[in-house]
């Protein structure tokens, strides 16, 4: 894999922002102020692809509990409902009770955000948390095989 070039920049900020982004540096772990500088820049673009609504993937981290009766049938059929984002998903039970399931999605921003919250909303999930990043998965062979008969 080639190496990314690298670009130097100069900027100049209040005392009080710089001592923050050093405490956020020692706070995070981050190698140096640039790293840290990087990461911020890149967060701040994905918030903006995703305020765009541009096709992105994402992980939809689901914590939820076994007690609710029906909560297994609703997430299956929520994933089935929305089996064109939904692209895979993991689930691991961490204890009698608790399962911890990541679903690995791509989509428009809007639509995943709404995914979200659908499984958000089901009774006996504990935690959701939708992760967005500025990529796109490679199409599937297969899928584009399906699609180029169907035309």
């Amino acid at each position: 894999m080639p190496k990314t070039k690298l670009a130097r920049i100069s900027i100049t900020v209040p005392e009080t922002t710089l001592n923050a982004l050093d405490e956020k540096i020692v706070e995070q772990h981050y190698e140096s102020r640039s790293q840290a500088i990087v990461d911020m820049i890149n967060k701040h673009l994905i918030d903006d692809q995703a305020k765009r609504n541009e096709v992105m993937v994402g992980t939809l981290t689901l914590l939820y509990d076994l007690s609710s009766k029906t909560l297994r049938q609703q997430l299956f059929e929520l994933q089935q409902q929305y089996i064109a984002q939904v692209v895979s998903s993991l689930h691991i039970q961490l204890d009698d009770q608790k399962i911890l399931e990541v679903m690995l999605l791509q989509g428009k921003s809007i639509d995943l955000k709404m995914i979200s919250q659908k499984f958000t909303a089901l009774k006996g999930v504990i935690k959701v948390h939708l992760e967005l990043m500025d990529a796109v998965m490679p199409p599937i062979a297969q899928n584009q095989i399906e699609q180029g008969e169907q035309s």
